[in-house]
């Protein structure tokens, strides 16, 4: 598996190697609008599941404040965009 191109300095952006960044963000990009569109339509499904998708949001947003590294926080932060209370 290719490195990112930020873990290789030297790479040139010219080099093939470049476009596996490319790649990846573009893959990560697609995989986070999809979650956000299945959380808001799953948020407007019904009270009962704004319920259970709220509490489990929750769950999830304690968890990475636990883990207390900047990667974790920053999923949180942007996970309480769906959770106004716990904004």
């Amino acid at each position: 598996m290719a490195m990112p191109l930020s873990a290789r300095p030297g790479l040139s952006k010219d080099d093939p190697d470049s476009t596996w960044i490319v790649g990846v963000e573009v893959d990560l990009a697609t995989a986070l609008a999809l979650a956000r569109a299945s959380t808001k339509a799953l948020l407007e499904l019904s009270p009962l599941a704004h319920r259970e998708i709220s509490s489990a949001l929750a769950q999830e947003i304690d968890i990475l404040e636990t883990q207390r590294d900047p990667l974790s926080a920053a999923a949180a932060q942007a996970l309480k965009q769906y959770l106004p209370e716990a904004a």
